[in-house]
């Protein structure tokens, strides 16, 4: 039986899942309680990581070593950084960075054990591609590019632009590098989505207040469906 697993950072990022499909059991380790599913061929496996990288990379490592799938899913609300994108809009990471570290951006292999930390994460082609072929021309508000992840909260216009200058950047968000990060140190086919909450700039107060709820529940909705798509047609291998 195929073994996915779905992470989110806050417990609102996976409601759409526990509502669309109650948990048949669950196994509490540490501060994490792994919550499992079964729907016909492939059984599920959800956790709430908590905030911020560390708290990502130590519960995504603790995941792969207890439960061991095949694939991995990041989902959740981020900050716009791109002019293109907007409230509500869902922004699928091809490709992540910390901001926060010495040398970001730099092509250094992430398996370095010493300079690792400043590269560049790939997200897993095979499901990028599979996920491209499932939008088809109908998610016109889905955007693909770079994300980058540090452990500060962006919230000015000055530390927004600088982000996407530097990075050529469209999101930003607090956890996704540290989870692909461990992702593919394990050698796991990972793949991340996010939904928009604000821009990140001096209004986001006000912009989470109108779309934190509408980003929760669109990209995790979009994720579940993806995977509902997939089993229909036979594509878990």
């Amino acid at each position: 039986m195929k073994i996915i697993a779905i992470v989110a950072a806050w417990e609102p990022e996976l409601q759409f899942l526990l509502e669309q499909y109650p948990p048949i059991s669950h196994k509490q380790i540490g501060v994490w309680t792994f919550y499992q599913y079964q729907n016909s061929d492939i059984y599920i496996i959800s956790v709430v990581s908590g905030v911020g990288k560390v708290k990502a990379a130590c519960c995504v490592q603790l995941l792969i070593s207890e439960f061991k799938p095949s694939e991995i899913y990041m989902t959740g609300i981020c900050g716009g950084l791109s002019e293109e994108v907007s409230g509500g809009d869902i922004i699928v990471a091809e490709q992540s960075l910390q901001h926060d570290v010495t040398d970001a951006n730099t092509t250094i292999d992430p398996r370095d054990h010493y300079l690792g930390r400043s590269g560049v994460v790939n997200s897993s082609e095979r499901l990028v591609q599979m996920f491209e072929i499932y939008l088809g021309d109908e998610y016109p508000k889905v955007h693909f590019g770079k994300f980058v992840s540090g452990d500060q909260r962006i919230r000015d216009d000055y530390m927004r632009n600088k982000l996407r200058e530097d990075f050529n950047a469209i999101a930003v968000d607090q956890e996704i590098a540290a989870f692909a990060h461990v992702s593919y140190l394990n050698n796991v086919e990972f793949l991340r989505l996010k939904s928009v909450s604000d821009k990140a700039n001096n209004n986001t107060v006000n912009d989470q207040i109108e779309y934190k709820k509408i980003a929760c529940s669109n990209s995790c909705r979009l994720l579940i469906e993806f995977l509902e798509y997939r089993q229909r047609k036979g594509l878990f291998v």
